[in-house]
């Protein structure tokens, strides 16, 4: 059900739901990005539910970022579906760059967002 609605709107977003991706820089881990998706709807068309990301990145000094959000045209989602994630965000510039992203399995995703407590009420 919920892929016949996402593919009214772009990419596929299945693997966005709990989904957990490593951020590498120069082949090292220096943190992670988790996601998850929820739905919207807009002013115009108030009875059509539209998906919607929400980012939180988490770097290896246990440093969690506020949430972000991402919607059509899908910029996140886009990069992170090619294997990298521009981060600008955040109050420590040293931080700001493009890293690579590797994508964790279901199993080692959910123990991983639980290690590093990684909630719902993060997004």
């Amino acid at each position: 059900m919920y892929k016949e609605r996402v593919s009214k709107f772009g990419p596929d977003l299945t693997p966005f739901e709990g989904g957990l991706a490593e951020l590498l820089l120069d082949g090292t881990v220096v943190g992670h990005v988790a996601m998850e998706v929820s739905t919207f709807s807009s002013p115009s068309s108030p009875f059509r539910r539209q998906p919607w990301v929400w980012l939180v990145v988490v770097w290896q000094d246990g440093t969690k970022e506020r949430s972000v959000e991402d919607y059509p045209p899908w910029s996140y989602v886009e990069e992170i579906s090619t294997g990298r994630f521009e981060w600008i965000g955040g109050t420590n510039p040293g931080r700001h760059g493009t890293y690579d992203t590797r994508w964790l399995g279901v199993g080692e995703a959910k123990e991983a967002r639980e290690r590093l407590g990684i909630t719902l009420s993060d997004f």
